[in-house]
């Protein structure tokens, strides 16, 4: 149900959404112009991922097999990302801070504005401003971007680790039959584990209007009061998302990751407010009342003492 309720909220708050993906788009080209001086650098490796021979890395089951692809992607990338940093240090190391750093850190204050303005519809049905939210939240957004950033490249750095583990396996058989779905599993796992850490973060500053350290623990409590119903649709959510991915190939990760994201900060209103026993507005005419903070503390306890 808080798959389908999401799904609902998503629908009905189309507006909201579509504001953020224009914050999206302005923030991603933004980035790319302070990228520019890197990009003119490195410009023949950058064009060496899209000749018409690798391409194919980027284009799914379409063209060879997907585990081929899929281990020619991620030695391509790793050969340029190598040959970047043995031509020019400096510049880099900045296209690598303008990339996962500056850029994660202005789309969580876009995220953490989404999340406030769901939350007064969810609440009331009133309807705030993107750029109303925005001013309003900027100060707690920002502390919560510093945060979620500073998680984010953790967490990145797990992920580009097991992803250089399985490009350094060469048996054949592995990559052409494996390897898609060593690849799909760890994705799944790796991204549903991580939501799970930062769900209930943004909602739990937003409703309680708490820092964001104590906000992050009421987080971890809130997923923790419907944990394996919270880990089964995480996953279920993953897995739609990477099969997609996998099956069509990386370039669709341009239109996928935005409508995502936006899904997400939908989905984490719905588990928080869930997880509170707070009654909330899906669209304009129905009211969702979840059962009451007390009720689901007690049930946990008794299945917990059976």
């Amino acid at each position: 149900m808080t798959f389908v309720n999401s799904l609902k909220l998503f629908g009905s708050n189309w507006v909201k959404v579509l504001k953020f993906f224009l914050f999206y788009v302005v923030i991603w080209g933004l980035c790319f112009a302070l990228f520019l001086p890197t990009f003119f650098e490195f410009q023949d490796l950058i064009a060496s991922l899209f000749h018409p021979t690798a391409i194919n890395s980027f284009t799914g089951v379409f063209y060879g097999s997907l585990g081929g692809n899929l281990h020619n992607l991620f030695n391509s990338v790793l050969n340029v990302c190598i040959t970047a940093f043995q031509t020019n240090l400096g510049l880099a190391i900045y296209g690598l801070v303008v990339m996962f750093v500056f850029l994660p850190f202005l789309l969580n204050i876009g995220k953490y504005t989404l999340q406030e303005m769901l939350y007064y519809y969810m609440n009331s049905k009133s309807k705030v401003g993107f750029f109303s939210a925005l001013v309003k939240s900027l100060k707690k957004s920002l502390s919560f971007a510093i945060c979620k950033t500073l998680f984010n490249i953790l967490f990145l750095a797990i992920v580009l680790s097991a992803l250089y583990g399985l490009s350094l396996v060469t048996d054949a058989n592995f990559v052409t039959y494996g390897l898609p779905w060593v690849v799909f599993v760890v994705l799944v796992l790796l991204y549903s584990l991580n939501l799970l850490c930062v769900l209930g973060w943004a909602p739990a500053m937003i409703v309680f209007d708490c820092n964001v350290f104590k906000a992050f623990r009421k987080g971890i409590k809130a997923v923790k009061r419907h944990f394996w119903a919270t880990v089964a649709t995480s996953a279920l959510a993953f897995a739609l998302f990477w099969a997609i991915v996998l099956v069509l190939g990386v370039i669709t990760l341009a239109v996928l990751v935005p409508i995502m994201t936006a899904f997400l900060c939908i989905y984490n209103m719905v588990v928080f407010f869930t997880s509170q026993g707070m009654r909330f507005y899906v669209n304009e005419t129905n009211i969702l009342t979840p059962k009451k903070l007390e009720e689901v503390d007690n049930i946990n306890k008794t299945a917990y003492i059976l």
